[in-house]
């Protein structure tokens, strides 16, 4: 039975999820590098001093971090410390092969590792409405189901562990696909003198509408890039498919494409901007 719950990883994503288990009555222990973040749950949860007091407090933490590089040194220290009956779940978009290397050593240890990726965005966390993506041991995603749709209206088990990761790197390599179309396309045709606008409300009357479309373009279009994931964020994530299918020696033809824009665009300084902001960087190709 689920009876107390550590968070760390008090982010935009973390601090949404986190505090959505607060509100729902479980006992919570939260720990972040931020004391501004750790200051919104004071009176609501028990702030920690550090990541392993979380563990030492809690049968299940969560993890909402940036990266495994962030994750990594996290797990290592709870290992060190004992996880006998833990349950780890991290919902970071981590590094898949990272993930199965670290559920196996947990594992070893007597505790448990589930990945847990979430598609969606902070404000469809507050609403309860994102998509999770569960990898790991099967009866774990049972004891988890309550706790989950605190925050989530949709969880799907996809397998063994990182199969959840793997998922949502999928999806995002998807999604962020689109938007470098997008990033190319609408430079072009503003250059030729077509309406952008005009352009967007058209597609939008065809088989290419969809919600990548109507989120992305409109800011692209308007020039405001307004911020939902850094593009930084972005290009760690398409680093890691990229690295997926290096694994088995097979090329990535259009993900290069994709992952050479941002870089172009990471180097420009827009590593903290939001995705949208790559079309700038076609911008400047077309004003040369």
């Amino acid at each position: 039975m689920i009876n107390s719950i550590g968070f760390i990883g008090l982010g935009n994503m973390g601090g949404c999820l986190a505090m959505a288990i607060a509100e729902k009555g479980y006992s919570l222990s939260v720990y972040d590098i931020s004391p501004t973040a750790l200051e919104v749950f004071n009176g609501k949860a028990s702030i920690m001093a550090d990541t392993v007091s979380v563990l030492d407090n809690s049968n299940v933490v969560f993890l909402s971090l940036p990266s495994s590089s962030a994750v990594e040194p996290i797990l290592d220290s709870f290992l060190a410390f004992g996880v006998e009956n833990k349950i780890i779940v991290d919902t970071s978009t981590s590094f898949p092969m990272s993930t199965r290397t670290y559920y196996t050593r947990i594992k070893d240890a007597g505790g448990h590792l589930v990945d847990l990726p979430l598609s969606g965005t902070p404000a469809n966390a507050r609403e309860g409405k994102l998509l999770a993506l569960f990898g790991g041991d099967s009866e774990l995603f049972e004891q988890l189901r309550d706790v989950v749709f605190r925050f989530a209206d949709r969880y799907a088990n996809l397998g063994d562990s990182g199969s959840g990761h793997v998922a949502k790197l999928i999806f995002n390599y998807i999604a962020l696909s689109y938007v470098n179309i997008y990033a190319m396309a609408f430079p072009l045709t503003e250059k030729i003198g077509l309406d952008n606008k005009q352009l967007f409300q058209l597609l939008q009357t065809t088989g290419m509408n969809c919600g990548i479309l109507n989120f992305y373009v409109p800011k692209m279009i308007d020039k405001t890039y307004d911020m939902a994931f850094a593009l930084e964020l972005a290009h760690k994530d398409l680093s890691y498919v990229k690295a997926m299918f290096e694994e088995y020696q097979v090329p990535a033809y259009s993900l290069d494409g994709v992952l050479t824009l941002l870089r172009t665009s990471i180097c420009a300084g827009m590593g903290k901007e939001d995705y949208s902001a790559c079309i700038k960087t076609m911008y400047q190709f077309f004003e040369k």
